[in-house]
């Protein structure tokens, strides 16, 4: 009889368990990952229709991926391209747009010169 109890308790516990982690929200669910990963930034963590620009995360991916190509290319380590190193990695914005970027006349570009003449060139197209 102690057995039977035990088995059919068992049971039970697996099934509501089964079932309360299927109403659980998936972690792969934007919302999700967004809430409580410590690896996002905090302006990403909240939803979507909180953020005051619905297209803060399509911004956040390709600037991440340009980061580390410049980073790649960047193979003396400091922090700044060369024109030369900027088409030697096939970085065609930058190469092409080299001296717009180099506002300083440097002959060198870190990565804040090229976020800074990105931004630039968005809001000139914007308000066309």
């Amino acid at each position: 009889m102690k057995l039977l109890q035990f088995t059919l308790l068992t049971a039970a516990g697996l099934a509501a368990a089964s079932y309360a982690s299927a109403q659980a929200p998936q972690p792969d669910t934007p919302s999700a990952m967004r809430a409580g990963e410590p690896y996002l930034p905090p302006a990403l963590r909240k939803p979507l229709r909180e953020a005051s620009n619905g297209t803060a995360l399509l911004r956040y991916q390709p600037m991440q991926k340009l980061k580390q190509r410049f980073e790649a290319a960047d193979v003396d380590g400091s922090g700044t391209l060369s024109r030369d190193e900027a088409q030697r990695a096939g970085l065609t914005v930058v190469d092409k747009n080299f001296d717009h970027i180099d506002t300083a006349q440097r002959g060198a570009v870190s990565f804040d010169d090229l976020k800074a003449y990105l931004i630039q060139r968005r809001e000139e197209a914007n308000s066309r």
